[in-house]
Protein backbone atom coordinates (compact mmCIF):
# COMPACT_ATOMS: atom_id res chain seq x y z
CA UNK A 1 0.00 0.00 0.00
CA UNK A 2 1.95 2.86 -0.88
CA UNK A 3 -1.30 5.52 -1.99
CA UNK A 4 -0.47 7.40 1.94
CA UNK A 5 2.83 9.07 -0.27
CA UNK A 6 0.54 10.96 -2.25
CA UNK A 7 -0.77 13.33 0.42
CA UNK A 8 2.98 13.26 1.93
CA UNK A 9 4.13 14.61 -1.33
CA UNK A 10 1.13 17.40 -1.38
CA UNK A 11 2.57 18.60 2.00
CA UNK A 12 -0.73 16.84 3.47
CA UNK A 13 1.85 15.51 6.70
CA UNK A 14 -1.13 14.72 8.98
CA UNK A 15 -3.48 13.54 6.43
CA UNK A 16 -0.50 10.88 5.34
CA UNK A 17 0.21 9.90 9.43
CA UNK A 18 -3.75 9.49 9.76
CA UNK A 19 -3.73 7.30 7.06
CA UNK A 20 -0.57 5.69 8.33
CA UNK A 21 -1.91 4.92 11.51
CA UNK A 22 -4.74 3.65 10.27
CA UNK A 23 -3.65 1.33 8.13
CA UNK A 24 -4.01 -1.99 10.34
CA UNK A 25 -7.88 -1.40 10.93
CA UNK A 26 -7.93 -2.63 7.61
CA UNK A 27 -5.84 -5.58 7.67
CA UNK A 28 -2.83 -3.23 5.80
CA UNK A 29 0.43 -4.34 6.61
CA UNK A 30 3.11 -1.60 5.93
CA UNK A 31 7.01 -1.92 6.24
CA UNK A 32 8.38 0.42 9.07
CA UNK A 33 10.00 2.60 6.21
CA UNK A 34 7.01 4.10 5.06
CA UNK A 35 6.37 5.04 8.71
CA UNK A 36 10.26 6.02 9.25
CA UNK A 37 10.30 8.22 5.98
CA UNK A 38 7.06 10.09 7.10
CA UNK A 39 8.91 10.89 10.41
CA UNK A 40 11.70 12.49 8.57
CA UNK A 41 9.40 14.18 6.70
CA UNK A 42 7.98 16.10 10.15
CA UNK A 43 11.71 16.48 10.91
CA UNK A 44 12.62 18.17 7.86
CA UNK A 45 9.75 20.99 8.24
CA UNK A 46 10.82 21.53 11.62
CA UNK A 47 7.67 19.41 13.58
CA UNK A 48 9.77 17.61 15.96
CA UNK A 49 7.70 17.12 18.61
CA UNK A 50 4.91 16.01 16.04
CA UNK A 51 7.17 12.91 15.23
CA UNK A 52 8.04 11.74 18.29
CA UNK A 53 4.38 12.00 19.56
CA UNK A 54 3.77 9.61 16.03
CA UNK A 55 6.67 7.65 17.01
CA UNK A 56 5.24 7.00 20.49
CA UNK A 57 1.93 6.67 19.23
CA UNK A 58 2.63 4.02 16.62
CA UNK A 59 4.55 2.07 19.07
CA UNK A 60 2.31 2.38 22.08
CA UNK A 61 -0.55 1.56 19.79
CA UNK A 62 1.75 -1.35 18.27
CA UNK A 63 1.10 0.26 14.73
CA UNK A 64 4.64 -1.28 13.93
CA UNK A 65 7.72 -2.27 15.12
CA UNK A 66 10.51 0.29 15.12
CA UNK A 67 14.12 -0.73 13.59
CA UNK A 68 17.19 0.72 14.25
CA UNK A 69 16.47 3.24 11.11
CA UNK A 70 13.24 3.99 12.64
CA UNK A 71 15.18 5.25 16.42
CA UNK A 72 17.94 6.62 14.24
CA UNK A 73 15.70 9.10 12.55
CA UNK A 74 13.48 10.50 15.99
CA UNK A 75 17.17 10.09 17.74
CA UNK A 76 18.41 12.92 15.25
CA UNK A 77 15.13 15.04 15.06
CA UNK A 78 15.38 15.51 19.07
CA UNK A 79 19.14 16.22 18.73
CA UNK A 80 18.49 18.89 16.15
CA UNK A 81 16.30 20.94 18.44
CA UNK A 82 18.79 19.79 21.41
CA UNK A 83 16.89 17.84 23.43
CA UNK A 84 19.68 15.40 24.20
CA UNK A 85 18.21 14.19 27.42
CA UNK A 86 15.22 13.00 25.27
CA UNK A 87 17.80 11.30 22.64
CA UNK A 88 19.35 9.63 25.15
CA UNK A 89 16.21 8.43 26.44
CA UNK A 90 15.29 6.76 23.47
CA UNK A 91 18.57 5.17 23.26
CA UNK A 92 18.10 3.40 25.95
CA UNK A 93 14.56 2.28 25.04
CA UNK A 94 15.91 0.59 21.91
CA UNK A 95 16.56 -2.48 23.61
CA UNK A 96 12.84 -3.22 24.02
CA UNK A 97 12.25 -3.34 20.66
CA UNK A 98 15.38 -5.96 19.81
CA UNK A 99 17.36 -3.50 18.32
CA UNK A 100 20.86 -2.20 19.19
CA UNK A 101 22.54 1.09 18.35
CA UNK A 102 24.78 1.13 15.72
CA UNK A 103 27.29 2.93 14.27
CA UNK A 104 25.18 5.82 13.10
CA UNK A 105 23.06 6.11 16.31
CA UNK A 106 26.13 6.64 18.38
CA UNK A 107 27.14 9.40 15.60
CA UNK A 108 24.11 10.86 16.12
CA UNK A 109 23.58 11.01 19.92
CA UNK A 110 27.88 12.09 19.88
CA UNK A 111 27.39 15.04 17.95
CA UNK A 112 23.97 15.88 19.43
CA UNK A 113 25.86 16.03 22.82
CA UNK A 114 28.48 17.98 21.90
CA UNK A 115 26.66 20.38 19.71
CA UNK A 116 24.37 20.84 23.02
CA UNK A 117 27.88 21.75 24.49
CA UNK A 118 27.95 18.02 26.47
CA UNK A 119 30.99 17.69 25.22
CA UNK A 120 31.96 15.83 28.40
CA UNK A 121 29.06 13.19 27.56
CA UNK A 122 30.25 12.76 24.22
CA UNK A 123 33.36 11.73 25.22
CA UNK A 124 32.17 9.24 27.93
CA UNK A 125 29.86 7.77 25.12
CA UNK A 126 33.28 7.70 22.89
CA UNK A 127 35.53 5.94 25.21
CA UNK A 128 32.42 3.41 26.03
CA UNK A 129 32.43 2.51 22.39
CA UNK A 130 36.01 1.55 22.21
CA UNK A 131 35.80 -0.12 25.69
CA UNK A 132 33.46 -2.16 24.63
CA UNK A 133 34.48 -2.74 21.49
CA UNK A 134 31.13 -3.89 19.82
CA UNK A 135 30.18 -0.81 18.00
CA UNK A 136 33.93 0.95 17.07
CA UNK A 137 33.71 4.75 16.44
CA UNK A 138 34.60 5.72 13.14
CA UNK A 139 36.00 9.00 11.91
CA UNK A 140 32.77 10.53 12.29
CA UNK A 141 32.31 10.24 15.96
CA UNK A 142 35.54 11.59 16.70
CA UNK A 143 35.29 14.56 14.69
CA UNK A 144 32.01 15.05 16.72
CA UNK A 145 34.09 15.32 20.16
CA UNK A 146 36.86 17.08 18.50
CA UNK A 147 35.00 19.91 17.11
CA UNK A 148 32.81 20.30 20.93
CA UNK A 149 35.96 20.90 22.08
CA UNK A 150 37.30 23.30 19.67
CA UNK A 151 33.83 25.05 19.66
CA UNK A 152 34.16 25.65 23.28
CA UNK A 153 37.92 26.59 23.21
CA UNK A 154 39.68 23.16 24.84
CA UNK A 155 42.27 22.56 22.08
CA UNK A 156 44.24 20.15 24.69
CA UNK A 157 41.49 18.23 24.93
CA UNK A 158 40.89 18.28 21.28
CA UNK A 159 44.16 17.29 20.38
CA UNK A 160 44.45 14.94 22.93
CA UNK A 161 40.80 12.82 21.16
CA UNK A 162 42.77 13.89 17.79
CA UNK A 163 46.07 11.53 19.18
CA UNK A 164 43.67 8.83 20.52
CA UNK A 165 41.94 8.28 17.14
CA UNK A 166 45.54 7.89 15.55
CA UNK A 167 46.61 5.58 18.15
CA UNK A 168 43.55 3.82 17.69
CA UNK A 169 44.38 3.40 14.00
CA UNK A 170 41.31 5.57 12.86
CA UNK A 171 42.48 7.96 9.66
CA UNK A 172 41.81 11.78 10.39
CA UNK A 173 39.50 12.99 7.10
CA UNK A 174 39.56 16.27 5.53
CA UNK A 175 36.63 17.71 7.98
CA UNK A 176 38.77 16.90 11.35
CA UNK A 177 42.00 19.01 10.07
CA UNK A 178 39.31 21.79 9.28
CA UNK A 179 38.05 21.91 12.51
CA UNK A 180 41.37 21.97 14.13
CA UNK A 181 43.02 24.36 12.30
CA UNK A 182 39.22 26.10 12.84
CA UNK A 183 39.63 25.65 16.70
CA UNK A 184 43.09 27.07 16.40
CA UNK A 185 42.63 30.23 14.49
CA UNK A 186 39.72 31.55 16.59
CA UNK A 187 42.20 31.06 19.63
CA UNK A 188 44.91 32.76 18.39
CA UNK A 189 47.36 29.82 17.80
CA UNK A 190 48.12 30.01 14.54
CA UNK A 191 51.45 27.99 14.94
CA UNK A 192 49.26 25.32 15.96
CA UNK A 193 47.24 25.67 13.32
CA UNK A 194 49.59 25.76 10.74
CA UNK A 195 51.36 22.68 12.40
CA UNK A 196 47.82 20.49 11.68
CA UNK A 197 47.77 22.12 8.28
CA UNK A 198 51.28 20.59 7.81
CA UNK A 199 50.37 17.54 9.07
CA UNK A 200 47.41 17.28 6.66
CA UNK A 201 49.34 17.66 3.61
CA UNK A 202 52.20 15.08 5.17
CA UNK A 203 49.13 12.61 5.46
CA UNK A 204 48.13 13.34 1.87
CA UNK A 205 44.97 15.09 2.59
CA UNK A 206 44.28 17.76 0.53
CA UNK A 207 43.00 21.13 2.03
CA UNK A 208 39.87 22.56 0.26
CA UNK A 209 38.59 26.61 0.46
CA UNK A 210 37.42 25.60 3.93
CA UNK A 211 41.38 24.97 5.23
CA UNK A 212 42.41 28.02 3.77
CA UNK A 213 39.51 30.14 4.49
CA UNK A 214 40.23 29.08 8.62
CA UNK A 215 44.14 29.58 7.97
CA UNK A 216 43.22 33.21 6.58
CA UNK A 217 40.60 33.85 9.44
CA UNK A 218 42.95 32.99 11.80
CA UNK A 219 45.53 35.24 11.10
CA UNK A 220 43.45 38.67 10.35
CA UNK A 221 41.96 37.66 13.54
CA UNK A 222 45.79 38.02 14.79
CA UNK A 223 46.08 40.83 12.77
CA UNK A 224 48.72 39.26 10.69
CA UNK A 225 47.68 40.18 7.56
CA UNK A 226 50.42 39.46 5.56
CA UNK A 227 50.77 35.76 6.46
CA UNK A 228 46.85 36.01 5.47
CA UNK A 229 48.06 36.96 2.24
CA UNK A 230 50.60 34.41 1.41
CA UNK A 231 47.57 31.49 2.14
CA UNK A 232 45.40 33.43 0.06
CA UNK A 233 48.50 33.13 -2.91
CA UNK A 234 48.53 29.45 -1.81
CA UNK A 235 45.05 28.09 -2.79
CA UNK A 236 45.86 28.67 -6.49
CA UNK A 237 48.83 26.53 -6.11
CA UNK A 238 45.98 23.89 -5.56
CA UNK A 239 43.30 25.51 -7.75
CA UNK A 240 41.26 26.16 -4.85
CA UNK A 241 38.52 29.25 -5.97
CA UNK A 242 37.96 31.62 -2.74
CA UNK A 243 34.31 31.98 -1.52
CA UNK A 244 31.85 34.46 -0.51
CA UNK A 245 33.20 33.56 2.95
CA UNK A 246 37.09 33.66 1.73
CA UNK A 247 36.45 37.44 0.73
CA UNK A 248 34.15 38.42 3.23
CA UNK A 249 37.50 37.92 5.87
CA UNK A 250 39.55 39.84 3.71
CA UNK A 251 37.52 42.57 2.98
CA UNK A 252 36.25 43.07 6.49
CA UNK A 253 39.78 42.82 8.01
CA UNK A 254 41.10 45.91 5.32
CA UNK A 255 38.32 48.00 6.10
CA UNK A 256 39.20 47.48 9.94
CA UNK A 257 42.46 48.51 9.10
CA UNK A 258 41.27 51.31 7.11
CA UNK A 259 42.59 49.92 4.03
CA UNK A 260 39.72 51.25 2.18
CA UNK A 261 41.26 50.58 -1.38
CA UNK A 262 42.81 47.01 -0.65
CA UNK A 263 39.48 46.39 0.64
CA UNK A 264 37.70 47.92 -3.09
CA UNK A 265 40.63 45.81 -4.92
CA UNK A 266 38.94 42.51 -3.09
CA UNK A 267 35.32 44.18 -3.79
CA UNK A 268 36.03 44.17 -6.99
CA UNK A 269 37.50 40.75 -7.53
CA UNK A 270 34.85 39.36 -5.80
CA UNK A 271 32.05 41.18 -7.93
CA UNK A 272 33.54 39.35 -11.10
CA UNK A 273 32.88 35.89 -10.15
CA UNK A 274 29.25 34.74 -11.24
CA UNK A 275 29.49 31.83 -8.95
CA UNK A 276 29.25 34.25 -6.01
CA UNK A 277 26.09 36.25 -5.39
CA UNK A 278 26.72 39.31 -3.48
CA UNK A 279 25.91 39.84 0.20
CA UNK A 280 25.15 42.99 2.40
CA UNK A 281 27.15 41.81 4.94
CA UNK A 282 30.01 41.91 2.89
CA UNK A 283 28.77 45.52 1.27
CA UNK A 284 28.42 47.16 4.89
CA UNK A 285 32.05 47.57 6.17
CA UNK A 286 33.47 48.63 2.30
CA UNK A 287 30.12 51.48 2.79
CA UNK A 288 31.23 52.00 6.44
CA UNK A 289 35.46 52.46 5.85
CA UNK A 290 34.52 55.02 2.97
CA UNK A 291 32.12 56.56 4.79
CA UNK A 292 34.34 57.39 8.06
CA UNK A 293 37.07 58.16 5.64
CA UNK A 294 34.87 60.91 4.26
CA UNK A 295 34.52 59.40 0.77
CA UNK A 296 30.63 59.25 0.73
CA UNK A 297 30.29 59.74 -3.14
CA UNK A 298 32.44 56.98 -3.48
CA UNK A 299 30.17 54.92 -0.76
CA UNK A 300 27.09 56.44 -2.71
CA UNK A 301 28.85 54.51 -6.47
CA UNK A 302 29.30 51.29 -4.02
CA UNK A 303 25.70 51.54 -2.86
CA UNK A 304 24.45 51.94 -6.26
CA UNK A 305 26.45 48.88 -7.70
CA UNK A 306 25.03 46.61 -4.84
CA UNK A 307 21.77 47.66 -5.88
CA UNK A 308 22.13 47.09 -9.72
CA UNK A 309 23.48 43.72 -8.26
CA UNK A 310 20.03 42.78 -6.77
CA UNK A 311 21.80 43.00 -3.09
CA UNK A 312 19.01 45.04 -0.94
CA UNK A 313 20.43 47.51 1.90
CA UNK A 314 19.56 46.40 4.87
CA UNK A 315 19.37 48.73 8.37
CA UNK A 316 23.00 48.89 8.76
CA UNK A 317 23.45 49.98 5.31
CA UNK A 318 21.11 53.15 5.79
CA UNK A 319 22.68 53.64 9.09
CA UNK A 320 26.09 54.11 7.79
CA UNK A 321 24.94 55.99 5.29
CA UNK A 322 23.02 58.52 7.19
CA UNK A 323 25.52 59.35 9.67
CA UNK A 324 28.46 59.24 7.09
CA UNK A 325 26.59 61.88 4.74
CA UNK A 326 25.82 64.04 8.72
CA UNK A 327 29.68 64.16 9.22
CA UNK A 328 30.18 65.63 5.95
CA UNK A 329 27.35 67.93 6.19
CA UNK A 330 25.71 66.61 3.32
CA UNK A 331 22.12 66.50 5.59
CA UNK A 332 19.65 66.69 2.05
CA UNK A 333 21.35 63.28 0.91
CA UNK A 334 20.84 61.89 5.05
CA UNK A 335 17.59 62.67 4.75
CA UNK A 336 16.99 61.04 1.69
CA UNK A 337 18.49 57.95 3.27
CA UNK A 338 16.82 57.74 6.17
CA UNK A 339 13.40 58.07 4.42
CA UNK A 340 14.27 55.52 1.99
CA UNK A 341 15.45 53.42 5.49
CA UNK A 342 12.23 53.85 6.51
CA UNK A 343 10.25 53.04 3.57
CA UNK A 344 11.90 49.71 3.26
CA UNK A 345 10.69 49.02 6.58
CA UNK A 346 14.14 49.13 8.28
CA UNK A 347 13.39 50.36 11.34
CA UNK A 348 16.31 53.24 12.43
CA UNK A 349 17.25 52.22 15.99
CA UNK A 350 17.70 55.12 18.75
CA UNK A 351 21.33 55.22 18.02
CA UNK A 352 20.76 56.64 14.67
CA UNK A 353 18.13 58.86 15.45
CA UNK A 354 19.90 60.59 18.09
CA UNK A 355 22.14 60.96 16.10
CA UNK A 356 20.66 62.95 13.03
CA UNK A 357 18.63 64.84 15.33
CA UNK A 358 21.97 66.13 16.41
CA UNK A 359 23.09 66.78 13.44
CA UNK A 360 19.96 68.32 11.94
CA UNK A 361 20.27 70.75 15.19
CA UNK A 362 23.56 71.73 14.59
CA UNK A 363 22.94 72.17 10.86
CA UNK A 364 19.98 74.76 11.82
CA UNK A 365 17.20 72.35 10.41
CA UNK A 366 14.95 72.47 13.81
CA UNK A 367 11.94 71.96 11.78
CA UNK A 368 13.06 68.59 10.04
CA UNK A 369 13.61 67.10 13.38
CA UNK A 370 9.92 66.81 14.62
CA UNK A 371 9.18 65.39 11.79
CA UNK A 372 11.80 62.59 11.69
CA UNK A 373 10.94 62.22 15.60
CA UNK A 374 7.47 61.20 14.23
CA UNK A 375 8.93 59.46 11.82
CA UNK A 376 11.13 57.06 13.81
CA UNK A 377 7.80 57.17 16.50
CA UNK A 378 5.75 56.00 13.39
CA UNK A 379 3.23 58.18 13.83
CA UNK A 380 4.12 60.16 9.93
CA UNK A 381 4.19 59.79 6.65
CA UNK A 382 7.82 59.36 5.54
CA UNK A 383 7.21 61.28 2.77
CA UNK A 384 9.58 64.90 2.10
CA UNK A 385 10.91 67.62 0.19
CA UNK A 386 14.28 68.70 0.15
CA UNK A 387 13.91 71.96 2.77
CA UNK A 388 17.49 72.78 2.13
CA UNK A 389 19.03 75.05 -1.32
CA UNK A 390 22.17 73.42 -0.75
CA UNK A 391 23.37 70.67 -3.45
CA UNK A 392 23.85 67.21 -2.99
CA UNK A 393 27.26 67.75 -3.97
CA UNK A 394 28.56 70.27 -1.18
CA UNK A 395 30.27 68.77 1.96
CA UNK A 396 29.59 71.57 5.15
CA UNK A 397 31.35 69.18 7.52
CA UNK A 398 29.18 68.80 10.52
CA UNK A 399 30.76 67.09 14.22
CA UNK A 400 27.47 63.99 14.66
Amino acid sequence: MEAWWIPALAGLLDAAAALLSKASQFGCSIEAYAYNKLMGLFIGRGRVQDAVALFEGWIQGRVYSPDVWSFNVVIKGVCKVGDVQKALELVERMDEFGCSPDTVTHNILVNGLCRAKEVSKGREVLRRLQRDGVCMPNVVTYTSVISGYCKTGRMEDAMAVYDDMVACGTSPNLVTYNVLINGYGKAGNMGSAVAVYQQMILRRCLPDVVTFSSLIDGYCRCGQLDDAMKIWAEMSQYHIQPNAHTFCIIIHTFCKQNRSGEALHFLKKMNMRTDIAPQVFIYNPVIDVLCKGGKVDEANMILMEMEEKGCRPDKYTYTILIIGHCMKGRIAEAITFFHKMVETGCSPDSIVVNSFISCLLKSGMPGEVDHIMRIAAGGASSSWKDPSPVTQSVDISVAV
